[in-house]
């Protein structure tokens, strides 16, 4: 790696809880290298060589898929038929700084890693696409209820995956998932290979303070409310409910099993059993189980005791895991797997240490760690061909036998609206022209377009017909014969707001049109997902079209980082060479607007078509001409 690219890996584990008198959020820098672990029967050895690192004072952070779990319980001779390469490892990143940190003062370097601005920057996610669809998912539950029956287990978790494409930066998608749901395990880690790993988890696997072992398993969910009555019934419901009951402690009497292999003899307790703990969208139930760790375990041995949590597995866990790689389509990977911080050991924490030579005590001794289940986490790549950002997040739920299938995937939306439902920082719009004998021209283009930018962007838009009738009414109350510009903006959660007001004239039949590059303009990202769809996230556009209107011209004319003509502020832009007319592709990163599709098929008329355009096209036009639905194909001129 050069400089430049180990300077770009860091970890920051981000307890939202920490305080100035507690600082508990840590955030790793200084990278050094990475120990990794694909063979179970390593696994001593690379935690030995951890724990050497750490001796000599580097600082590790622990990624483990959940894959590597059936490795430790099935030996590494047993490979996951699912798992591809690179799912099921155990990594350790090591760094020679950890500084620790309130919650304050990760805020603040967040926002130093944004915009610098303290509302997060614009970013999200699109196209979301699930592994399985509803009859999936519900052949899979019947296959689970037929395992139940068959006595092969008492509850499964049955787990799939959500894929999507990735806008704006990774820190500034994890700002807002942060706001949505602040939780004392997240973590923001950006990986020596590129990737990403984004997590909001409130789940404790496992920590470890001296000699004292802690788990926090979470089993049961319940939707919140915004009105208050209802939000406590559904926290009552949950606590009370006994089918959740019943899951939660399935799961606690498997960790107090699991902890009791590497626990001091009769030290296994539950000191909170069905806790219920609000967090944005959801309740949650939790138990606390705790132990006393038996002098001279390994962290290697831990990991073997107790890796994966039994609360995203099911019970028994060992036959519970079969089933979960004979159901599962896609290896689960980092989700469900396990993230957090592994101290030097401390040799001094075992009481027997003074009988044992220095060696054997170090090679045997577990320093203090702490990690997290990862759940409510996205593991984010460029993709080979494209080099867009795209990422992977899982869902699931504990089927028992009187689980419902319709019920569990309402439950897998649910907890899925922490990724889905996340506000992006920008609204849709759309611009119309509108009059009150007319109605709205293009309409049905107009809401084609919304519509399927509120599809792939996760924008609520559940009923057309209501907003074809607040649009019909708006029209209805504008003054006769009279032009109108109306506007209609569609928020993340669907709330819809029409205004309207009278266009103005244009000053002449021909526009005139600046070039962006002449006037400071940088380019624009063909690969940006956002230029396909009308947002509010235009500040260069505005920019654009108003250093023009301030100049005595009408818009400003953009190109992209390879020279390609785009679009306009405020249009789509139409070119004639050699008798023929071109617009530039969406490829080159373009609005598809209203105007330029009806443009595109009149094809009596113009009968124009795309190509990429350049600078030397736009010099070399017989004539130019932009257009929108406000206010039509009009012809331009460049102007200085």
């Amino acid at each position: 790696m050069t400089a430049d690219e180990r300077g770009a890996v860091f970890a920051l584990l981000d307890d939202c809880d920490a305080t100035a008198a507690r600082r508990s959020s840590r955030l790793y820098t200084g990278f050094m290298h990475e120990r990794v672990c694909a063979d179970a029967v390593q696994l001593e050895h690379v935690c030995e060589a951890v724990a050497a690192d750490t001796r000599r004072g580097l600082h590790a952070v622990v990624l483990a898929d959940y894959e590597f779990g059936r490795h430790l319980l099935d030996g590494d001779a047993q490979r996951s038929s699912t798992t591809q390469r690179g799912d099921a490892t155990l990594r350790f990143l090591l760094f020679e700084r950890c500084e620790k940190r309130s919650r304050e003062e990760v805020d603040a370097w967040l926002v130093t890693r944004d915009s610098g601005a303290a509302e997060p920057s614009v970013a999200g996610t699109s196209n979301v696409r699930a592994s399985v669809d509803p009859v999936q998912f519900e052949a899979a539950i019947d296959a689970i209820h037929a395992a139940l029956r068959a006595g092969d287990s008492y509850q499964v978790n049955y787990t799939y995956r959500l894929g999507f494409d990735v806008f704006g930066s990774p820190t500034a998608l994890y700002r807002r998932l942060r706001a949505r749901q602040p939780v004392p395990y997240g973590a923001l880690i950006a990986l020596p290979d590129g990737g990403w790993v984004l997590s909001c988890s409130p789940e404790l696997f496992i920590e470890k303070q001296g000699e004292s072992l802690r788990a926090r398993p979470m089993k049961g969910t319940a939707p919140r409310f915004d009105d208050p009555p209802a939000d406590r019934r559904s926290a009552e419901f949950l606590g009370n409910d006994p089918k959740n009951r019943a899951e939660n402690v399935m799961i606690v009497d498997l960790l107090r099993n699991d902890l009791s292999r590497v626990a001091q003899t009769g030290s296994v307790k539950v000191p909170a059993l069905f806790s219920v703990e609000p967090y944005p969208s959801v309740w949650q139930m939790t138990s606390t189980v705790h132990a006393t760790l038996r002098n001279g375990t390994s962290f290697a041995g831990i990991l073997r005791a107790l890796f994966p949590c039994g609360s995203i597995t099911g019970a028994p866990k060992h036959r519970t895991m079969q089933l979960i790689e004979e159901l599962e389509s896609t290896p689960r990977g980092l989700y469900t797997g396990a993230i957090g911080w592994l101290d030097a050991p401390c040799p001094g924490d075992d009481t027997n240490d003074s009988a044992r030579p220095a060696a054997l005590v170090n090679e045997a001794s577990c320093g203090d760690f702490c990690l997290s289940v990862a759940i409510r986490t996205l593991t984010l790549n460029r993709a080979r061909q494209t080099g867009k950002l795209q990422g992977t997040m899982g869902v699931g739920a504990g089927i028992v036998l009187d689980s419902i299938a319709a019920d569990e995937y309402a439950e897998c939306q649910l907890k899925a609206s922490f990724l889905t439902g996340a506000e992006p920082g920008f609204e849709l719009f759309e611009t119309m022209y509108a009059t009150r004998e007319e109605g709205v021209r293009y309409l049905s283009r107009h809401l084609a377009r919304l519509s399927s930018s509120a599809a792939a962007l996760g924008f609520r838009l559940d009923d057309l017909d209501a907003v074809r009738a607040q649009i019909a009414s708006t029209c209805a109350s504008l003054p006769a014969q009279t032009p109108h510009r109306m506007r209609l903006t569609l928020g993340k959660s669907g709330t819809v707001q029409i205004t309207a007001a009278v266009l103005t004239p244009l000053r002449g039949p021909t526009v005139g049109v600046l070039l962006g590059p002449d006037h400071a303009f940088s380019a624009t990202d063909a690969s940006d997902p956002l230029l396909r769809h009308k947002t509010t996230r235009r500040a260069e556009f505005d920019r654009g079209w108003r250093e023009a209107e301030a100049k005595g011209a009408f818009d400003t004319l953009f190109f992209n980082e390879q020279g390609e003509l785009t679009e306009g502020g405020r249009s789509n832009v139409f070119v004639k060479l050699a008798g023929h007319w071109w617009t530039p592709p969406l490829a080159a990163g373009v609005l598809p607007g209203v105007m330029r599709s009806v443009l595109l098929e009149d094809t009596s008329g113009l009968q124009a078509a795309e190509r990429v355009l350049t600078r030397t096209d736009l010099q070399n036009a017989e004539a130019l001409m932009v257009c929108n639905a406000l206010r039509g194909a009009v012809p331009a001129r460049i102007v200085d």
